[in-house]
């Protein structure tokens, strides 16, 4: 009977053996067959796997997870402290850039009247490009100017020579 009790606790070794070499190591990306050393299963079919798997462990406990943006609400995972996700902070920049633009051109070219009819500009005028950026102008000071509301819409993106000036009676 004692005999028997080994013989089977040896198939029962075996059998182990044989089903732990037909798993998957378990680190990230690997698909090697694990096997048994020392008596015992392991996890991994190496050491690097096993370094690899630790690695992604670690980063997993330290990575921040998504926060949502203090401007427009979406959930991001933020990469400074400030709150903004990356859209809003490039929607911040083209704002600033644009307000910086619109100082530099009324400094340059005044914005005591309209460009085109000579106007006051009791708002403070619009900006407009002499050549429009759709056919090739670009928004440098040079190119743009300080304009009533009215030529800036009856311009559209006509260039100097192709638009004639609004017939205005009364301004």
């Amino acid at each position: 009977m004692d005999e028997s009790r080994r013989a089977d606790r040896r198939k029962e070794v075996e059998r182990r053996r044989e089903d732990a070499a037909r798993k998957p190591c378990q680190a990230p990306k690997c698909s090697n067959a694990v096997g048994v050393s020392d008596g015992r299963e392991r996890l991994y079919c190496s050491e690097e796997c096993s370094r690899r798997a630790e690695h992604v462990r670690k980063r997993a406990r330290t990575k921040p997870g998504p926060v949502p943006c203090r401007r427009c609400g979406t959930p991001v995972v933020l990469k400074f402290r400030d709150g903004v996700c990356r859209s809003c902070q490039n929607t911040q920049r083209t704002a600033a850039r644009r307000v910086t633009v619109k100082r530099a051109v009324r400094a340059a070219h005044g914005d005591a009247g309209c460009h085109h009819c000579s106007a006051p500009l009791p708002e403070g005028g619009v900006i407009d490009h002499l050549i429009p950026i759709s056919r090739g102008g670009l928004s440098t000071v040079a190119n743009m100017r300080v304009v009533c509301v009215v030529c800036n819409s009856s311009k559209k993106d006509q260039l100097m020579d192709e638009w004639s000036l609004p017939l205005l009676t009364v301004r």
